[in-house]
């Protein structure tokens, strides 16, 4: 199978998500730790400025935002899709709950006992530069960043529902997981992995009982490798990786035309570059890349088109 790398850091929750996946899949990867926090020289010199993590390089090729990600994996693992055809809708609609539940862990994070777990890991200062750096995540786009009335609303009649479900099943939709357990796997990981706030989620024995299953695919065969080794990859990789369908026309832009691409929810960083392909589900783009003064060559970015703008440059 073609080499990956995956570039995140510990502690990120999507990280976890495609580190499980890749547990699961048994596949062998590379770990590029990247800083929790901006600036973050060495991937926004791939990304073109796209901070989000976690990111997947293979060669030359990144590929931003988990929704994508998930994809290239499951492609390159050659297994069966964890979107099956006939569950289809019900895993969309389940990874849109995975999406609310995250939103609404945030603000468990930063109560008090949560707050006192974070100053213990990384400092007063840590802290502040932490929640400095989360706001500038949330500011520009068209999401808002969630408040505790949100999280009390959302967080535990969503687990009560998990709750019930689990309780005649070992996976969410069924007897084998689908990417849905995924989705909502990470969220409740995130909690979990703050010992402040971790009792919120213990009074559930089904849903526990599902996390530990999950929890026991681990994260597959990891291998470290550093930012720099990264750059290498990307700088002596002579190919790409295959673009999938039609052109799409209905954007009305071009190939090789000056484009910005930024998502439109939180961490809305514009990425300049040329367009290189638009499908139904990935907009591409290619840009030159240089690290203080060395040139890498031309990377190629991938997003999914849900939930990024493409616009002329």
């Amino acid at each position: 199978m073609t080499s990956v790398l995956l570039h995140h850091f510990d502690a990120s929750p999507f990280s976890e998500k495609i580190r499980l996946l890749l547990g699961y899949r048994d596949l062998a990867w590379g770990s590029v730790c990247i800083p929790r926090m901006m600036p973050k020289p060495h991937f926004t010199a791939l990304t073109g400025g796209y901070r989000k993590t976690p990111a997947l390089q293979i060669g030359r090729d990144i590929y931003c935002d988990t929704a994508l990600i998930v994809r290239v994996i499951e492609k390159l693992s050659g297994a069966p899709s964890l979107v099956p055809s006939y569950q289809a809708a019900s895993v969309r609609a389940l990874e849109e709950m995975g999406d609310r539940l995250f939103l609404a862990a945030i603000p468990i994070i930063f109560r008090p006992e949560g707050r006192a777990a974070l100053v213990d890991q990384i400092g007063e200062e840590g802290l502040a530069r932490f929640q400095a750096d989360r706001a500038g995540l949330f500011s520009g786009g068209n999401l808002s960043r969630p408040d505790d009335q949100f999280s009390r609303a959302v967080w535990a009649p969503t687990l009560e529902a998990l709750e019930a479900q689990l309780a005649h099943q070992p996976f969410v939709l069924g007897e084998h997981p689908t990417l849905a357990d995924f989705s909502l796997y990470h969220p409740i990981w995130y909690v979990r992995n703050n010992p402040g706030v971790r009792d919120v989620v213990e009074d559930y024995p089904a849903l526990m009982a599902w996390f530990k299953r999950l929890q026991a695919f681990g994260h597959g065969r990891r291998h470290e490798m550093s930012e720099a080794q990264a750059h290498d990859v990307a700088a002596s990789c002579d190919h790409w990786q295959p673009l999938e369908g039609e052109f799409d026309q209905s954007l009305g832009l071009a190939e090789g035309a000056a484009v910005t691409l930024q998502a439109v929810d939180y961490g809305v960083d514009q990425v300049q570059g040329r367009l290189v392909h638009v499908s139904q589900e990935v907009l591409t783009l290619e840009r030159d890349a240089t690290f203080e003064g060395r040139t890498l060559g031309s990377v190629r970015l991938h997003f999914p088109r849900d939930g990024f703008a493409l616009s002329p440059a």
